[in-house]
């Protein structure tokens, strides 16, 4: 762990207090003698000002976090974050040291298991300043470790104390002495706090000791180097929680310019949806060889799980359309274009799989209300005109959609949003990730969420909505020319009830509330025009096939 004297000066002054205030305690458990636990308190101002100082140190170092061989912004940080641990554990023994003074605490407190906790304690606060100063984070993971020691001395006397309760004697006391044993085992928490903050500072990201192993265990099975050798930096959250990681050599004087580049991603989080993930990935190497990152390791941790797989060269279509320079974001869209052509001749099948877009929306209703609960209105009358309420116009919907012609089904994505689309400009390629939804299904399912996904951008500068406009009618116009080709009659429809569904539910994510409250409309708005389309080709059958309107792509 990185460090200069300023910060790991004051840190040591508060470590040695506190051990000092450690040891008062066990002094007057062994002696019985007041005086200990007078000791004890008095250490606590002393810890209060260590703490300070580091604090003030901490906050002058984050404004050289630039200058040669400082601490990053990350080590200063944990730093912080070890120096606020060990004051919770001062006042963790300050009450301790409240709860010994009760009357016949001290005689309870003398039993060998009391002995054992004391000294794994005092041994792991010892560890404290070597693991910060190694170079491996072995020792921090010791300290993690220290809640496990704990409860083994623990466990024996907290079953003794509970049989001795059901003697109904002495009650008050065994019960205080039972909560200060439990207490006693929590004072491993900071210390498991510490340790992770160490490998934190370690790695280049805050982990947790969980998913510190269950990197560990993903990186065994593999031939990249060990977590030791590695830094890893936070790259964003899924919508569903899972944490992903870049992971880069740590030595920067070990790295060739092949190095530079990140070696792999690490995801990490539920154990059902990474395994979906990783059955995604593993579809598409089937059906469409290239387009998906390599495997490299999938470790299972209970009910978490650790995903190790390729990184993918190149630019998310979400940086590319904020770019002043247009090309990048044009010559993506056309290898993406050539390239789902291509994927869906290749996958199509025979059997016809339609999305069923009003159910999907329906399912997410309840999200939707949670976030926005002014959407959640009944039916409106004013005068002759009325307005159905969303639920209403979702049911009608439905039974449309249910009688709409679909195409042969192709794999699609599944969530393809912008963020998950990736375009290498040096070799012109596209590649998927986060294919955790992808399966057999309409074409329109995979453009519509697409469409929608430009729109939901917050960026509101007047150049970059004018951009995501003409995108967003270029990925239709894509569309209808291949449902041209295939005899797609009812492309149009689909594409307004699917661009309703993604408008709507997509407001789950958007906190704007003018923006939110404009893609609530625009969602309405197409259901309307569907059924209504639908109303009038009952009257008039040689009607032209339905087209969403230009519009619905500006703001």
């Amino acid at each position: 762990m990185k460090t200069t004297p300023e910060l790991l000066t004051p840190l040591q002054f508060l470590i040695l207090t506190l051990q000092k205030q450690l040891q008062s305690v066990v002094d007057y458990i062994e002696t019985g003698e007041k005086r200990h636990l007078n000791k004890s308190l008095q250490q606590v101002d002393y810890i209060e000002n260590y703490h300070a100082a580091l604090l003030n140190q901490s906050a002058k170092a984050f404004l050289n976090t630039q200058a040669p061989d400082q601490p990053n912004a990350l080590s200063i940080q944990c730093f912080e974050m070890i120096s606020n641990h060990l004051k919770t554990l001062s006042n963790q023994l300050q009450q301790l040291a409240t709860e010994l003074q009760k009357p016949k605490m001290g005689r309870l407190f003398k039993q060998a298991a009391i002995g054992n906790i004391f000294l794994e304690l005092a041994r792991n606060l010892n560890l404290v300043r070597p693991a910060i100063l190694a170079d491996d984070s072995q020792l921090a993971i010791e300290l993690c470790q220290l809640e496990t020691r704990l409860e083994h001395h623990a466990n024996p006397l907290i079953k003794k104390t509970q049989k001795r309760l059901a003697s109904g004697q002495n009650i008050a006391t065994l019960l205080n002495g039972l909560f200060v044993v439990k207490d006693l085992c929590k004072t491993a928490e900071p210390l498991r706090h510490i340790g992770e903050a160490i490998i934190s500072s370690n790695l280049g990201q805050l982990i947790q000791i969980d998913r510190y192993h269950t990197l560990q265990a993903t990186l065994n099975s593999t031939s990249l180097p060990t977590e030791d050798d590695l830094k890893i930096h936070a790259m964003g959250e899924t919508k569903s929680g899972c944490s992903i990681s870049g992971l880069r050599h740590a030595d920067l004087a070990k790295r060739t310019t092949q190095d530079l580049d990140i070696l792999a991603i690490f995801k990490e989080g539920n154990e059902e949806k990474l395994q979906e993930e990783k059955l995604g990935i593993e579809s598409w190497h089937k059906k469409y060889p290239g387009i998906a990152p390599e495997v490299y390791a999938f470790h299972q941790r209970g009910d978490k799980a650790g995903l190790l797989f390729e990184y993918m060269q190149g630019e998310t279509f979400d940086k590319l359309i904020l770019r002043e320079n247009l090309e990048p974001l044009q010559a993506g869209l056309n290898r993406l274009f050539k390239t789902l052509s291509d994927i869906w001749q290749t996958t199509q099948i025979k059997e016809r799989r339609p999305a069923l877009f009003m159910e999907q929306l329906k399912s997410r209703l309840n999200s939707i209300y949670a976030v926005h609960p002014e959407f959640n209105i009944n039916a409106l009358s004013i005068g002759q005109i009325k307005k159905d309420s969303l639920e209403t116009l979702i049911q009608n919907a439905a039974k449309l959609e249910a009688k709409l012609k679909v195409p042969r089904a192709i794999f699609v994505h599944g969530d393809f949003n912008i963020d998950n689309i990736i375009y290498d400009a040096t070799s012109d390629q596209v590649s998927f990730i986060d294919l955790h939804r992808s399966e057999y299904s309409d074409f329109v399912q995979d453009l519509s969420v697409l469409i929608v996904s430009y729109y939901r951008l917050c960026d509101f500068d007047p150049t970059v909505r004018h951009r995501i406009s003409q995108t967003m009618q270029a990925i239709y116009d894509f569309g209808e020319r291949y449902a041209q080709t295939i005899g797609d009659a009812t492309y149009g429809q689909r594409m307004a009830l699917g661009l309703a569904r993604s408008f709507i539910s997509s407001t789950r994510f958007i906190l704007d509330k003018t923006h939110a409250k404009t893609m609530q409309f625009k969602g309405r708005f197409l259901i309307e025009q569907v059924l209504d389309f639908q109303a009038a080709l009952r009257k008039d059958a040689t009607s032209s096939p339905y087209q969403v309107p230009k519009d619905i792509f500006n703001d």
